[in-house]
């Protein structure tokens, strides 16, 4: 190799190797202070869209759990209520087979019958009153439906359908509701006929709400298996999404002493390329 001063290639090259030495240094420790490899996409642009994917697989499943958790929680409100109203029918139904009794008199059953105006007025104070959220669950007709995936399909929902035990008895409302909460007579047992149709009618009521709490228990049901559905499925994704973005810091570490010794090792070898090209002065003395 010919001896020149205005072209040192040594140096040159050693520049050439200590530059890219640097940044791959800088590379291995933005991975680690960011914990991840894809924090740049430009280290790996197919890594990093992958990742991105499944981080909106992630952040979907997770809210749709949640989704989830609330439609369990709207089913519990509702059945909780269902469940009050349902042992207050089954006092009705006590009260009204007694006041069969031929026994009684006329003040025996008004005296039963005091106790069975108080019932059906909290049944029908908890039929107005019961709501998630602002939303009426023993009152309305209208279904509520819950996104419980991470995409917007049709089958990623579960309807809660509406429950309205404020309707007519033939179309799936309570005989023992009345509109007006202070109403009395709404089961009339003052007369031993008049009990004998009143059991008939919380017969068909506690039919009504067994059938209504068998509906709530099947859809919460539902939930929860979507739910150990989403959980497993988030977890799989963050296992892949591990494997891809998260840094080695074992590796990690290791490859960066190996380029910090490189870099030692450009610095003294730039340092002896300087130094060769000043034997050409040698030639002049």
């Amino acid at each position: 190799m010919a001896l020149t001063i205005n072209s040192n290639l040594s140096a040159l090259q050693g520049q050439n190797q200590l530059s890219q030495t640097q940044k791959t240094k800088e590379k291995l420790l933005a991975q680690l202070s960011a914990g991840k490899t894809t924090d740049n996409a430009a280290n790996n642009p197919a890594n990093a869209a992958i990742s991105e994917a499944l981080l909106a697989q992630i952040n979907g499943s997770n809210q749709a759990i949640n989704n989830a958790n609330d439609g369990v929680s709207l089913a519990q409100t509702a059945d909780g209520a269902l469940n009050q109203i349902q042992d207050n029918t089954q006092q009705i139904q006590e009260l009204a087979i007694q006041a069969g009794n031929g026994a009684l008199s006329a003040s025996n059953r008004q005296a039963l019958q005091q106790q069975v105006d108080q019932l059906t007025q909290a049944n029908s104070a908890i039929v107005q009153s019961t709501e998630f959220n602002g939303t009426p669950l023993l009152n309305s007709n209208n279904p509520t439906t819950f996104q419980v995936g991470p995409n917007g399909s049709a089958d990623n929902q579960v309807n809660v359908p509406g429950i309205n035990l404020a309707a007519a008895p033939a179309s799936g409302g309570l005989n023992s509701y009345n509109a007006n909460l202070n109403a009395t007579g709404t089961i009339d047992i003052s007369t031993q006929a008049g009990a004998l149709a009143a059991q008939q009618s919380t017969a068909a009521d506690l039919n009504t709400l067994a059938s209504t709490r068998s509906t709530l228990g099947a859809v919460s049901n539902r939930f929860e298996a979507s739910i150990n559905d989403l959980q497993t499925a988030s977890l799989n994704a963050s296992a892949a999404n591990s494997r891809i973005s998260d840094t080695d810091f074992a590796s990690a570490s290791a490859q960066l002493a190996a380029n910090q010794i490189l870099g030692q090792a450009g610095l003294a070898t730039q340092a002896q390329a300087n130094i060769s090209a000043r034997s050409a002065l040698s030639l002049l003395g």
